[in-house]
């Protein structure tokens, strides 16, 4: 992050405040820069907000976050502008987000996910992908091809290569290449392809208890990707589990499935034992999801970001290689 990136970025908020007659009040300070983003926060006389550039791999957020915001302006941010072509973001500060107390309770995780549930079925159906390029497809009978397509160019990599993995690893992967296969052959189409945020972590999750009652917000879709939106609820549970340090119970799992299938069932009119084993087959894509939405980022990552970096989509690629029937 140059000091020519940060004039422009700050001139580009200044000017976005004056179009709403503010302005920034104090000194900008850069809260996160990533090689996937940079995010900066800047004080104004009515309150923080906050600026996100993405990596060009994620360029669609931007405008993705402003066409979400248009049918669920109450379940996600709703930014004061965006410059789609730059994928740049300004938003006011929405408070704070969900903290680990609240997701070691299971009343809080069942808001969520009923929330959850509701911004999908909202959606379901609103959203254009071809409005937002770079959003990858991912359907559920390609995602052992996928997978095998990802293991052949990372097996024909130099020696030497952030991203070379070991030949056990290329041949666990290959075999859960098929195991995908079997589990996503089963699937039903009740549920059509859609927006699957793809990280629906607590830290992406603004906790407005403005009215008394927790309403959560959701942020960060940068990760989003073209796909079963189930798998965006097997998403938060992992993250329950790391940020609790413990396994779900089985009856803690079975009812955050319960409320958030409730909701789809209302919506679709679908056979709720249909619905049941979907999410249970679904399951078997978060890997392959985290994985797809990563690798989209690699082309722009220079040669120390991505030596930096490159265990994570190792780590991916290990979830999806420990598949088994």
């Amino acid at each position: 992050m140059s000091p020519e990136w940060t004039q422009t970025a700050d001139a580009w908020v200044s000017a976005r405040l004056a179009e709403y007659g503010r302005r920034i009040s104090g000194e900008p300070v850069t809260y996160r820069a990533r090689f996937w983003s940079v995010v900066r926060c800047y004080p104004t006389v009515e309150g923080l907000v906050w600026f996100k550039e993405n990596n060009p791999g994620h360029r669609f957020e931007a405008g993705l976050v402003a066409a979400l915001a248009q049918f669920a302006p109450d379940d996600v941010i709703v930014p004061i502008a965006v410059d789609r072509e730059r994928s740049r973001l300004l938003t006011d500060d929405q408070g704070s987000t969900l903290t680990h107390p609240d997701v070691a309770d299971q009343a809080t995780r069942r808001t969520v996910v009923q929330a959850l549930a509701r911004l999908q079925c909202t959606l379901l159906g609103r959203v254009d992908a071809t409005e937002h390029p770079g959003m990858i497809e991912q359907a559920p009978t390609s995602a052992g091809d996928r997978v095998r397509a990802v293991a052949q160019e990372w097996a024909a990599l130099r020696p030497g290569h952030p991203l070379q993995a070991e030949p056990d690893l290329l041949a666990r992967a290959a075999r859960a290449a098929d195991v995908l296969d079997r589990l996503t052959e089963s699937l039903s189409e009740d549920v059509p392809l859609d927006l699957e945020i793809n990280d629906v972590y607590p830290a992406n999750i603004f906790a407005d208890r403005s009215t008394g009652v927790l309403r959560p917000r959701f942020f960060d879709f940068g990760n989003a990707i073209w796909g079963h939106p189930f798998v965006s609820l097997h998403g938060f549970l992992d993250s329950v589990v790391e940020w609790t340090g413990a396994p779900l119970s089985r009856v803690h799992r079975d009812a955050l499935f319960d409320v958030y299938l409730a909701v789809w069932r209302d919506h679709l009119d679908a056979d709720p034992q249909v619905l049941r084993h979907d999410l249970t087959a679904s399951e078997a894509l978060v890997g392959v999801h985290k994985l797809v939405s990563w690798l989209r980022l690699v082309p722009y990552a220079d040669p120390l970001e991505l030596h930096a970096r490159a265990e994570i989509p190792r780590h991916y690629l290990a979830t999806v290689a420990a598949l088994r029937v």
